[in-house]
């Protein structure tokens, strides 16, 4: 094991949270978001796991992510979500990657890097339908994908967008994208997307059957043909008040990362002195201290200092300071910890735990608890 820092993926929780969410959101099929390094998990072992399991759709930030996945033999769909600049070309073609396409600049770089290959680039349209971030705007969208759809060297595979998570707007950017879909008869075998964690878990049959009236099947329409988990596929619920708790209760989701870190020393701080760097109030009494072996630069958040808990023995105990590669706890109450004992960031440790909520709501994301971890630290399957 590790010495000082890792975290402990566990394989039958990925396998439980992909089969729960593919049922939930039937018959739809799951496009597994893996981008961030899976949001700090790792997006290799993540994606293994998942292929495993049954998942044969992955999107990423990147095309470098993608290519980092099938050099580790995931064979699955690759949709690169975000921008393709003309160096990732020849990349794109040669690992059979599908890149998000939006400007007619991309269109024909891609187009004229296929040509000269003797190939056919496989393209997805990102259509922004409200969020305002990347896409062609949805009442250009069905003349764009027409334009694209129209060069030989091209092939449009899918539409997709991205919800804004806010609840008037995301009916208004389903019916958007369903708008375009339905503006192109002509295109066939051409799927959509736009449901992502949020969408699946607060909007009735995965945030589109609602408004197709009951059709969830109908093929004309395909608007169910992919949804995009990221974190629910870790067993994380972000935001849970925005939503519907009956389907969280139904996906019935399981923790799949413990974050864990050695004692590296324990010592007895007198009266008087103080604890960390900076001014701060001298103690006021005699103190058992355990210095853990991670700190912010392995990505542990600062600002957990003075309000966070590690469990270490099984009980919860508070986090005094922080440096770059060490954090201070509190060890009243704790028993008698040792060097190189397991301490818990993040999971359960006997009765006691950490929950990913905890933490996001001291730093203000719940995409951060991990996703600012260094790839440098291990990750371990248990």
């Amino acid at each position: 094991m590790p010495a000082n820092t890792w975290l402990e993926l566990d394989r039958d929780a990925v396998t439980h949270n992909a089969r729960q969410l593919a049922a939930l959101v039937a018959p739809a099929r799951i496009m597994a978001v893996i981008k961030a390094n899976a949001y700090g998990a790792g997006a290799v072992p993540i994606a293994q796991a998942l292929e495993d399991a049954g998942v044969d759709a992955f999107a990423v930030a990147s095309v470098p992510e993608a290519i980092e996945l099938r050099a580790a033999g995931v064979r699955g769909t690759i949709l690169v979500l975000t921008y393709v600049g003309r160096d990732d070309a020849d990349a794109v073609l040669e690992h059979d990657v599908r890149p998000a396409v939006f400007t007619t600049d991309t269109a024909e770089m891609l187009a004229t890097a296929a040509e000269r290959r003797g190939q056919r680039a496989r393209v997805w349209i990102k259509v922004d339908t409200g969020l305002g971030r990347l896409g062609v705007r949805f009442p250009d969208a069905p003349e764009f994908v027409r334009q694209i759809a129209k060069h030989p060297a091209l092939v449009v595979d899918g539409l997709f967008s991205t919800l804004a998570e806010n609840p008037e707007r995301n009916p208004v950017q389903v019916d958007r994208l369903l708008a375009v879909h339905a503006a192109l008869p002509e295109l066939t075998g051409v799927v959509l997307s736009i449901a992502s964690s949020q969408g699946i878990l607060s909007m009735p049959r995965h945030g589109l059957a609602s408004r197709l009236g009951g059709a969830a099947a109908r093929p004309a329409t395909r608007a169910l043909e992919y949804v995009r988990p990221g974190l629910t596929l870790l067993g994380v619920v972000p935001h849970p008040e925005r939503l519907d708790a009956a389907l969280v209760r139904q996906a019935d989701l399981r923790p799949v990362v413990t974050w864990k870190a050695r004692v590296a020393y324990v010592k007895v701080v007198p009266p008087g002195e103080q604890v960390g760097y900076g001014p701060r109030a001298a103690l006021d009494r005699e103190l058992r201290v355990a210095t853990l072996a991670v700190g912010w630069a392995d990505g542990y958040a600062q600002t957990l200092q003075g309000v966070g808990h590690v469990v270490l023995r099984g009980r919860r105990v508070p986090i005094l300071a922080m440096s770059a590669n060490s954090t201070m706890v509190d060890l009243t109450g704790a028993g008698d910890v040792r060097v190189g004992d397991e301490a818990v960031l993040l999971g359960r440790q006997g009765e006691a735990s950490i929950a990913t909520d905890e933490i996001a709501h001291v730093i203000g994301s719940f995409y951060r608890v991990l996703a600012f971890i260094p790839r440098g630290v291990p990750r371990v399957w248990v």
